[in-house]
């Protein structure tokens, strides 16, 4: 465990209270500046550059969930916490930390977190992270993610302190990654720079489309006045062409996304008349990249503009079965950092989903506190193998103590073999299917007697292919074979139909983030997206070559 992880734990164990004297809602800056009504989220119809709730917030807060938010922060830090609503109100050399909330920056929202003693002459180093897809700044800090907060509140224990600041990477529909936002956070750096903070020792951090945004605004294509060199992006899109040519059958995150940009609950649908009559690509990525043509999208973000990450450090991370991004993704943007020869981390989580994992929250954590104290530091590089154990938990381990643990003769510093299938999925509807795994893996993929696949894996380590499920309505199950050894209908988590009878799962239930029979179900129609998840939603559906055994306490029950 890391120093500051270390001392987190114990801070965590006391409890000490120290709120601010006055309580009242937090600012959605809607319907004028510093009010607080929830600002609407669908006036606008989106667009490249134009989204909804660019400077206002749809996450109105409450006094009482206000004042616990405070509290939970106090009471880890062990010292004051002022709430503000605009940042001319802020005080210099307060004993407080101070989260200023929601200031508008020329075309993005930033709540910024100042350090006990803050003033405006210091050169702090800044630590910007950008919000999961489609989440506001209130609703990332109010709904309980208070890890700035706390970071924030005790560098100043450790160090000389640190600035914090969240983004809602330039309004719900946006990727943040249009020109208007990349110049909103210029500014902001250049505001910051003026303000207590230093734009040239800065990190960006974030998951999901923050991790898009770490690296994106790490790269800086505008080429703004500020200089990030350290990178966390958490299951990150870093190929947002690809990705619009995936299916929302083998990955159903993908139709919140449609959805939410379209104003549309059919937007995902292939047999919807309007926006998306079963088109791929997506015709959302003009929303979000400026541009049709998955080439060129793909050339608009990381992947194309991986270059601009030469002498920073940077760590990525994701799960081997990710209800938004297929694992072959970030397995291939880590081979092209290799090619190029840019140092970098690569954490794979085994039997995870669209989550981040406890190694590289404790990187992420050293990281941060090597700056607060203005220390040099260097973050991992390689790649790094965990399996998680219980997703009802998050009970991680490395591979190499797995293998130990269940006494696998295997090398825990390759891939294992982990497929990505749909769990359910309408006739006619088309749906992917990738196998990853390690290169000169044979690999045999039956679904019943209607499909089959005979790979074997190259130097891309993956295989995918978009399958047309023109079968008889029916429920089919899976086999695997790697290297000629059976593989008995596992799945991401572990049963087989030897030790949990299908009957007794696949009727109106499915579990609930732990094991299930690999299967697929083909229906008359197309499934909603929010039933098309096999477990817990942060997960999609597949199997793994050595999947753990079920969790004695693994719930079966109604999905979602």
């Amino acid at each position: 465990m890391t120093r500051w992880l270390l001392f987190l734990a114990l801070l965590l164990s006391v409890r000490f209270t120290s709120a601010q004297d006055s309580i009242y809602v937090v600012a959605t800056h809607y319907p004028a500046f510093g009010d607080t009504q929830p600002a609407p989220d669908d006036e606008l119809d989106a667009a490249y550059g134009v989204y909804n709730n660019r400077l206002n917030d749809y996450y109105a807060v409450d006094a009482d969930t206000a004042q616990a938010v405070v509290d939970e922060i106090s009471g880890t830090i062990m010292g004051e916490v002022l709430l503000v609503n605009d940042w001319a109100d802020v005080e210099e050399v307060s004993e407080a930390l101070q989260i200023v909330n929601n200031v508008p920056i020329e075309g993005a929202l930033y709540t910024i977190f100042l350090p006990r003693g803050w003033n405006r002459s210091q050169k702090l180093p800044v630590v910007l992270s950008g919000n999961g897809a489609g989440t506001s700044n209130n609703e990332r800090l109010y709904d309980g993610e208070t890890d700035m907060g706390i970071i924030v509140g005790l560098s100043t224990t450790f160090g000389e302190g640190l600035i914090g600041a969240m983004s809602n990477c330039g309004g719900t529909e946006s990727q943040g990654v249009d020109e208007i936002t990349y110049r909103s956070v210029g500014a902001f750096f250049d505001f910051i720079d003026e303000n207590g903070g230093d734009k040239n020792n800065a990190m960006t951090a974030g998951w999901s489309r923050g991790g898009g945004t770490a690296l994106m605004w790490a790269i800086n294509p505008l080429g703004l006045d500020y200089n990030v060199h350290t990178v966390f992006a958490g299951v990150p899109p870093v190929r947002y062409g690809a990705l619009s040519q995936m299916t929302p059958l083998t990955y159903p995150s993908l139709g919140s996304i449609a959805e939410r940009t379209a104003r549309d609950e059919n937007a995902y649908r292939y047999d919807n008349d309007g926006l998306r009559p079963g088109m791929i690509p997506s015709p959302f990525l003009e929303v979000i990249m400026g541009t049709g043509d998955p080439d060129e999208a793909d050339a608009l973000g990381p992947w194309g503009m991986a270059e601009g990450l030469r002498g920073k450090r940077v760590m990525l991370e994701a799960g081997s079965h990710d209800a938004f991004f297929s694992l072959r993704f970030i397995l291939e943007y880590d081979r092209l950092l290799t090619s190029m020869d840019i140092p970098h981390g690569t954490v794979i989580t085994l039997n995870s989903g669209h989550e981040d994992g406890d190694f590289m929250r404790g990187a992420l954590a050293d990281a941060l506190l090597a700056m607060a104290q203005g220390e040099d530091f260097e973050t991992p590089t390689g790649r790094f193998y965990f399996i998680d154990t219980n997703p009802l938990e998050d009970e991680e381990m490395s591979l190499e103590d797995f293998y130990a643990e269940q006494g696998i003769d295997d090398d825990p510093t390759q891939l294992p073999v982990t497929v990505e299938i749909p769990f359910r999925v309408g006739v006619g509807n088309p749906a992917d299917i990738s196998v990853c795994g390690t290169p000169g893996d044979e690999v045999q993929l039956t679904m019943g007697d209607v499909y089959s696949l005979s790979v074997t894996l190259d130097e891309n380590e993956c295989y995918s292919e978009q399958v047309t499920f023109d079968y008889p309505v029916g429920r089919y199950t899976w086999g695997l074979f790697v290297n000629d050894t059976g593989i008995p209908m596992l799945n991401s988590v572990g049963f087989t139909s030897e030790n949990f009878p299908l009957d007794a799962l696949y009727g109106s239930e499915v579990a609930v983030g732990c094991s299930q029979v690999a299967v697929t179900f083909v229906e008359d129609r197309q499934p909603l997206w929010s039933e098309s998840y096999a477990t817990r939603r942060t997960m999609s559906f597949g199997i793994l070559e050595y999947a753990p055994f079920a969790p004695a306490d693994c719930v079966v029950g109604e999905a979602g």
